[in-house]
């Protein structure tokens, strides 16, 4: 049958997949340059990083309307889905999601519990948490007693399990020198959805990684600007690793992937000093169908085919940064900026 449909002309553009954030924190959009300078451990470790204690001086309201003021940045720089690792237990999720209210957005919320308390305890905040956000966000591997999330791993087959590992130099060091083992090697034991950040994962553990079929996500910028190391994302595609990017900590990153990406294949190909370290089509991938994927939203967002929202980017091929230009891809990852984007549609309809 013939199918009638709307045709719209976009001029010279191109038509790009909106980007996927896999990795963010929503919570602390307003201490953005607080704590630039100092150690991981200061900044944001509970409980008396920097940001837990920014965040205990809030009110409620003024929180969710901070949140949202992050989301709106994210949205106006091509974002169309997020994972937040909510802190604050269950009164922090529902923040969120009253924050989230009313944008065409997919966040993915995951939750995180109370350390330091009885294993009864956080299995119980778990359960209440799990029950109405989309998985778990946890902070280390150390967080949580392994038997509660096995467990809950278990009892919410089909939430999202994600973990923060190998972030810091010396976390590492100390999980080989008393358990024998990497952070990373670790987390795959409680069988995650996918895992942040892996700075210093070493490479067989990086190859543990890929044989279990669990997706990897990097925030170079926040890595670096925490003075924790690089992630060499080089060698995670040499392992087989598949990966998404993710921005961090709105404290100390803005939520724009077109800086992350170019952050990433800059840094990736100084790092090894090799021109061909990286490949600029695996470094989109990651900030669209990769990050999708990750996030189980891949059947919807992503990328532009058959069947998906009509959710994508229109960039502005008469602007400067496209000029002249001999590969638009590339053009993505190491030239546009948000100031590029003529036009944003969502769900086939025209939102900026």
């Amino acid at each position: 049958p013939v199918i009638e449909a709307e045709v719209v002309d976009l001029g010279h553009a191109l038509l790009s997949p909106m980007f996927v954030n896999a990795h963010c924190h929503l919570g602390d959009t307003g201490a953005k340059e607080l704590g630039v300078g100092l150690p991981l451990e200061q900044v944001v470790v509970p409980p008396d990083g920097l940001k837990h204690r920014f965040l205990a001086g809030l009110d409620q309201e003024t929180h969710i309307q901070q949140m949202r003021h992050g989301l709106t940045e994210m949205l106006a720089s091509g974002i169309i889905a997020c994972a937040d690792f909510r802190e604050q237990g269950l009164a922090g999720v529902q923040a969120l999601q009253k924050a989230a209210q009313g944008f065409p957005m997919r966040v993915i919320c995951l939750g995180r519990m109370s350390e330091g308390r009885e294993a009864a305890e956080i299995k119980q905040e778990a359960i209440e948490i799990l029950e109405i956000a989309n998985g778990l966000g946890i902070r280390d591997i150390a967080a949580y007693p392994q038997s509660v999330i096995l467990e809950l791993r278990k009892m919410y087959p089909d939430k999202i399990f994600a973990i923060h590992v190998s972030e810091n130099a010396e976390a590492e060091k100390k999980s080989h020198r008393d358990f024998g083992l990497g952070q990373t090697a670790r987390a795959l034991e409680l069988s995650p959805d996918f895992l942040v950040h892996l700075t210093h994962t070493p490479q067989p553990e990086l190859e543990q990684v890929a044989a279990r079929k669990t997706r990897a996500v990097c925030c170079p910028r926040a890595n670096g600007i925490l003075g924790d190391g690089l992630p060499d994302v080089a060698k995670w595609v040499v392992a087989g690793v598949e990966f998404g990017i993710g921005s961090d900590n709105m404290m100390i990153a803005s939520p724009d992937m077109f800086r992350e990406m170019d952050y990433l294949s800059r840094m990736l190909r100084g790092l090894h000093q090799n021109p061909a370290a990286i490949d600029f089509h695996q470094i989109f991938s990651a900030a669209t169908i990769q990050g999708a994927r990750a996030l189980k939203i891949d059947r919807d967002l992503g990328s532009l085919s058959p069947g998906k929202e009509a959710s994508f980017l229109v960039m502005d091929l008469d602007n400067p940064n496209f000029n002249f230009t001999h590969d638009y891809i590339s053009a993505m990852v190491h030239r546009a900026n948000i100031t590029d984007i003529r036009n944003i549609f969502i769900k086939g309809e025209k939102f900026v």
